[in-house]
């Protein structure tokens, strides 16, 4: 497979050019496409020296994660959950080590992630699916552990975005399909985010990057005229280079913010009413869609261009199967409500929608209505 490199960093101007006042302090080096075997003998080129650790889980240690451990001779961190408890387990075994290699997904990358800064070591990411943007970003979706034994998320936490991905399609392109779907699920859901994060600057006065905006946007461009044909090698590296452009987004602002907004707290709610069983792009979709819906009821130019309107983020879920996977998931009215009503209680700190309007039963009945939610 021949190597591809992809780059943001010349898509990141100096913030005194780009005039919003954040760092626009980003660490990632490059993204390589290939082999992913070939490509780990370039790591010593890009300063990623032994001793070794890889993080993986039971599924992706078996797609590729044990072959990466036999090829470097490194210590080995099965992850079973996305949790700060399992995290500071694995901060207290890295002490030695001088470089971390996440192979995984979502859990196994932001647990990695949050040890990888903790210890101050360099940070190679190779993901096993396209299935958030979460992949290169700077912050890690830990959760805490109820005394009930429940997951409950408690925001994001300050972590390292990689040094290096290392993207080889022959992996990603083999993933369930409902972690392909979820990852363009996930990249719609800055056409809420954006707006929502623009919300908080002319109510509240809250710092704003145009860069950011713009990366985020460029993702979204880059996959949004796909259509059926999303599984095909070519849809999948686009897409691949979607992540990195908005793990990019919130990575020169050190914050999820051009990422996630009142879209994601309703995944969240959807995530942890399904067990996690929907996945989390599936999930913040379907929470697009509802928020689309409230900002569109609110402000019928709330985009100027017809592409990032309800009707075709509606069409896109239709031609990715978005809406195929939640038909699946049987999720009933009841719980669309909710999570409408209550979801923006649990980050009362970042302003969207939800917290402006702070919807009742009769708003979010009527959101769930004019978002065609019943399939």
């Amino acid at each position: 497979m021949k190597t591809i490199s992809f780059s943001v960093n010349d898509k990141i101007p100096p913030r005194e050019v780009c005039g919003c006042g954040f760092p626009h302090h980003y660490n990632l080096k490059n993204v390589l496409f290939g082999n992913v075997l070939d490509l780990l003998e370039l790591l010593p080129e890009f300063d990623m020296s032994p001793p070794y650790g890889v993080f993986y889980d039971e599924i992706t240690f078996k797609v590729c994660g044990k072959q990466v451990v036999e090829q470097l001779n490194a210590v080995e961190f099965n992850v079973k959950y996305p949790t700060f408890d399992e995290a500071e387990t694995h901060l207290r075994r890295v002490r030695d080590l001088r470089t971390i290699i996440a192979v995984g997904g979502g859990a196994v990358i932001d647990v990695a992630r949050y040890v990888t800064y903790r210890a101050k070591t360099t940070f190679v990411v190779i993901p096993t699916a396209p299935s958030q943007d979460g992949i290169a970003s700077p912050r890690s979706a830990l959760y805490a552990v109820s005394p009930e034994g429940e997951l409950v998320y408690k925001g994001t936490a300050e972590a390292k975005a990689p040094d290096i991905v290392i993207f080889d399609l022959d992996i990603v392109s083999s993933a369930p399909i409902t972690l392909i779907r979820s990852g363009y699920g996930d990249i719609l859901t800055k056409l809420t985010s954006i707006k929502d994060w623009q919300l908080g600057r002319d109510d509240l006065g809250e710092p704003y990057c145009p860069t950011a905006e713009k990366l985020a946007l460029e993702a979204v461009e880059s996959i949004i005229n796909v259509g059926s044909e999303y599984k095909s090698a070519n849809s999948i590296m686009n897409l691949c280079k979607a992540l990195i452009l908005s793990g990019a987004a919130m990575g020169i602002v050190n914050s999820t913010r051009p990422g996630g907004g009142s879209e994601h707290m309703i995944g969240r709610h959807l995530e942890i009413y399904t067990k996690r069983k929907l996945s989390h792009g599936i999930a913040a979709a379907v929470g697009t869609l509802l928020m689309a819906s409230l900002h569109e009821l609110k402000n019928p130019n709330w985009w100027s261009e017809e592409r990032y309107k309800l009707n075709s983020i509606r069409e896109r879920c239709e031609k990715w199967d978005i809406l195929k996977s939640l038909k699946e998931a049987n999720i009933p009215r009841q719980v669309f409500v909710e999570a409408i009503t209550e979801s923006w209680k649990t980050r009362p700190e970042r302003y969207t929608i939800l917290h402006k309007y702070k919807p009742e039963r009769e708003l979010a009945e009527q959101l769930v209505s004019y978002s065609r939610m019943e399939i």
